[in-house]
């Protein structure tokens, strides 16, 4: 098998979990590439009351264009209508929409410094391109009953290959809606037997893959629901070669279950108190405070994990849980709705940086001075 070709790319900011997965726009041919199957697998699911049928969400589009003439963009953002938390839908849409913002402004940036040093230096400057387009993959009245889900693909160029990014958003569509996990789907002990089934899909076709870099999903691995279907997504090139696309895999989702909702969702605890004396600082832009997450994390005893292929960390303990990513504004906690803070996680002398409003906002901590 040939060996993965490193790929340099600058893509600004993206989520979640998010993160976590959209109707109508074609994607750019080489943004998605499914992994073929015999036939499509066949997983175990929880399953519980039925959701209340309701209508379906629906898609509203918002184009973003350009002056700059050192980028074409072609930019639609998805706006969802019809979810029936409204404060809920309007959180997520405003994300969705401040990344495309982001990102736009930084190719533009990008594009404009370079053609600047190309002109320096007598050479020929070929515009850059951004794409972002989207599509929803189930708008809630399918199965799993009451799960919308929805793709964004952000897809940028400087003349050469490009790298897809891959934001999926999978929300149970209720009056208090709610992110929907694998763990939701798929029970507590999912991990061992889906990441077992990946790879048997892997083994399909061999020389396709990476095995060694083949890692497992994780708990905020992207994924959407389409047609009853649970779909694992991959970022392009991290565990197959370029011309696969973003690995997909396949799973049927039996006895048309609903996630589970459960009663005693675990949130943080507001008596815990964070000594800022003992925390790495700095003022960022707009004069916001940022705080070292590692400093963050030892000192309420989290549980610190950096994954590098999707520039993201986890924080854990017990059954706490959260997930920031390089360059994202935007954050959460176990299921609550995303939210911004004005500004994203930073890298700042090698350690990684975030708004002092996560550990009050979302790890609803107290900060003592």
């Amino acid at each position: 098998m040939k060996k993965k070709t490193i790929m340099m790319m600058k893509l600004g900011a993206v989520g979640c979990a998010a993160m976590i997965g959209v109707s109508a726009a074609s994607m750019p041919v080489n943004a998605m590439a499914s992994a073929p199957t015999a036939t499509n697998a066949a997983v175990s699911t929880n399953v519980h009351a039925a959701v209340p049928i309701v209508a379906g969400v629906k898609v509203e589009e918002k184009v973003l264009t350009t002056d700059s003439k050192n980028l074409t963009v072609n930019i639609k953002v998805p706006q969802l209508t019809g979810m029936q938390d409204a404060r809920y839908q309007d959180e997520l849409n405003d994300i969705i929409l401040s990344h495309a913002q982001k990102d736009l402004a930084q190719w533009e940036k990008d594009a404009a410094e370079t053609a600047k040093k190309a002109q320096a230096n007598h050479l020929e400057f070929h515009p850059y391109d951004l794409y972002i387009t989207y599509k929803l993959k189930s708008d809630g009245t399918g199965s799993p009953a009451g799960v919308l889900s929805l793709e964004v693909i952000t897809e940028g160029s400087e003349g050469g290959t490009s790298m897809p990014r891959i934001d999926t958003y999978n929300v149970k569509n209720t009056s208090e809606a709610e992110r929907v996990t694998l763990e939701d789907l798929l029970g507590a002990n999912y991990k061992e037997k889906l990441d077992a089934d990946i790879l048997a899909q892997m083994k399909q076709d061999p020389d396709k893959y990476f095995f060694e870099d083949y890692k497992g999903t994780f708990t905020e691995q992207s994924f959407y629901i389409e047609n009853g279907e649970l779909v694992i997504v991959f970022p392009k090139y991290s565990i197959a070669a370029g011309y696969v696309g973003s690995p997909e895999f396949r799973f049927s989702l039996k006895n048309d279950p609903s996630p589970e909702t459960k009663p005693n969702d675990v949130k943080p605890e507001a008596a815990v108190k964070l000594d800022l004396k003992k925390v790495t600082a700095y003022t960022g832009v707009h004069g916001v405070r940022m705080v070292s997450l590692r400093d963050v994390a030892q000192q309420l005893s989290y549980e610190l994990k950096w994954d590098a292929a999707t520039k993201s960390a986890e924080l854990k303990k017990d059954a706490q849980w959260t997930r920031v990513s390089l360059g994202k504004d935007s954050y959460f906690f176990a299921k609550m709705a995303p939210k911004t803070l004005g500004a994203a996680p930073m890298l700042q002398n090698n350690k990684l940086y975030v708004p002092i409003q996560f550990v009050t906002d979302i790890l609803n901590v107290q900060v003592q001075d």
